[in-house]
């Protein structure tokens, strides 16, 4: 999905190009999933999620501040920003975004992308049909094999 989402972003977002995906920083196990640079030298970072929760407002955040520590220790005073970018979102995420003033894009993907990772777009689950006579199918998973009574 971030790779489909990369390789078009020209298409969902003209101004700005790419500078790289999984940008990590040095020292560090942080990797954002994609880093991006507008028109004006914004450097955006990017956290791709199905569903995004608590978990990617802190996983943005750091990225942020690590991204911001590079820049300083190499004398960069450029500004950078987060980004989220998700199917849906906890409804409590947009407003912790606005009242806490954290300057966090929330971008919803659009579902089409949802092919792009093989990612279901329903929720319902998949019901598989027994093929009797197919032993074969059986032996990994300890089941017995469907056998017809006769009279």
């Amino acid at each position: 999905m971030r790779d489909y989402y990369a390789a078009e972003l020209a298409q969902h977002r003209p101004d700005e190009l790419l500078i790289a995906r999984e940008n990590s920083y040095d020292g560090t196990a942080v990797r954002a999933d994609m880093r991006t640079v507008d028109r004006s030298d914004v450097t955006r970072l990017w956290e791709f999620k199905i569903h995004a929760s608590y978990e990617a407002l802190g996983q943005i955040l750091v990225y942020i501040a690590m991204a911001r520590r590079a820049e300083e220790a190499s004398g960069n005073d450029c500004l950078i920003r987060g980004v989220i970018a998700a199917f849906d979102f906890q409804p409590e995420l947009a407003y912790t975004v606005e009242r806490m003033n954290l300057s966090i894009e929330l971008v919803t993907l659009a579902p089409v992308l949802a092919h792009a990772g093989a990612i279901p777009a329903s929720a319902e689950p998949a019901s598989l049909p027994v093929i009797p006579g197919q032993s074969g199918l059986f032996a990994s998973t300890g089941a017995e094999p469907y056998q017809q009574e006769t009279s």
